[in-house]
């Protein structure tokens, strides 16, 4: 197994924990995971291929499908300049 699985399993289970927590430390430790988010995705699809980056990348925005549709709300809102 390879260092960015084994990063990659490890982001994962921390995240899952996170998302186990109160909901009040979601914000203080479910952000800085997201920040870490990227890396984590490079850093898999430079060591094992593209496809175990597109298949964490799709396993991340299940975890993160909150931000992600505030996030894809507010880039539509920003590109067609009406709200709703």
């Amino acid at each position: 197994m390879t260092v960015s699985l084994i990063v990659t399993i490890l982001w994962v289970l921390l995240i899952s924990a996170v998302g186990m927590l109160p909901m009040r430390f979601h914000k203080r430790f479910g952000f800085p995971m997201l920040a870490v988010f990227p890396f984590v995705l490079v850093y898999l699809a430079y060591d094992t291929g593209i496809w175990w980056a597109v298949g964490l990348f799709f396993a991340g925005l299940s975890i993160y499908r909150y931000p992600a549709k505030y996030l894809g709300l507010k880039v539509w809102h920003t590109v067609t300049g009406r709200r709703r």
